[in-house]
C-alpha cells in the first residue's frame, strides 16, 4: 500500500507542478521528514492499551493556492509494538499482556494556512485535516488478528526556513483516531487515542 501512496503523491505533485509552470508560477513543495511517533496510553477496564513509541517517516506534497493558503497531502509509515494488558479476573491470578508488531501507515489531506516568507526565508504554518490510518500486524500471533484502519483528524503547526529551491521544515503534528483491535474482541478497548509527531526534514521547493 505505501509504495502506491508514494508514487500517487509525486505524480500529483509533476502534474500540477507543470501545470503552474505554465502559467510561470511555482508553487509546489516535496517535503520528506524523520518523525518520532508518540502514542497516548488509554484504558477501558479491563484492558489497557500501550503503544512503544518509535521513529518514522513522513512524505508529502503542498500546493500554494496563494500567499496564505495551501493544501498538502501526506503519507506516513512507522511499525511499533501495540500491546493489550489485561488483569486476571481472580485475585492474585497473572494478567495477559498481548504484544503485537504492526505496520502503522497513515494518509492524510490537510488544509494549510500559512504566511508570506518573512525575511524572504521564514514561513510559519498551521494544518488541520484527516485521513486513514492503517494497521498491519506482522509475524506470528497466538490470536486471530485482520489488517484494519481508522478514521483520523490531524493537526499541527510548524515552520519552513526556505534558501533557494531547498529548504527546512520543523513541524509538529497531532493525530486523532481509535485505538485499533485487528478486528479480536479480547483486543476493544472502544477509546479513542491521540499520537504526537513531531518531524525535522528537508523541503524542495520549485
Amino acid at each position: 500500500m505505501h509504495r502506491s501512496v508514494v508514487f500517487g503523491i509525486i505524480f500529483t505533485g509533476l502534474t500540477v507542478a507543470a501545470l503552474g509552470q505554465g502559467s510561470g508560477v511555482q508553487r509546489s513543495e516535496f517535503s520528506l521528514q524523520v518523525s518520532g511517533v508518540f502514542t497516548a496510553g488509554t484504558h477501558n477496564a479491563p484492558t489497557t492499551h500501550v503503544a512503544n513509541h518509535s521513529a518514522g517517516l513522513l512524505a508529502g506534497y503542498r500546493f500554494h493556492i496563494n500567499s496564505w493558503e495551501a493544501v498538502e497531502v501526506e503519507y506516513g509509515y512507522t511499525r511499533n509494538g501495540q500491546n493489550y494488558f489485561t488483569p486476571g479476573t481472580a485475585p492474585g491470578s497473572p494478567g495477559i499482556n498481548r504484544g503485537i508488531t504492526a505496520n502503522m501507515q497513515e494518509a492524510i489531506a490537510n488544509e494549510v494556512i500559512t504566511t508570506p516568507r518573512i525575511g524572504g526565508f521564514l514561513q510559519p504554518f498551521i494544518v488541520a485535516g484527516g485521513g486513514l490510518v492503517f494497521f498491519n500486524p506482522r509475524g506470528p500471533s497466538s490470536i486471530a488478528l485482520t489488517h484494519q484502519k481508522r478514521g483520523a483528524g490531524n493537526f499541527g503547526v510548524g515552520v519552513d526556513f526556505h534558501i533557494m529551491h531547498i529548504g527546512a521544515r520543523v513541524e509538529f503534528q497531532e493525530l486523532l483516531f481509535k485505538v485499533p483491535d485487528f478486528g479480536n474482541p479480547l483486543l476493544t478497548t472502544d477509546k479513542w487515542t491521540h499520537v504526537a509527531q513531531p518531524s525535522v526534514g528537508l523541503v524542495l521547493t520549485f
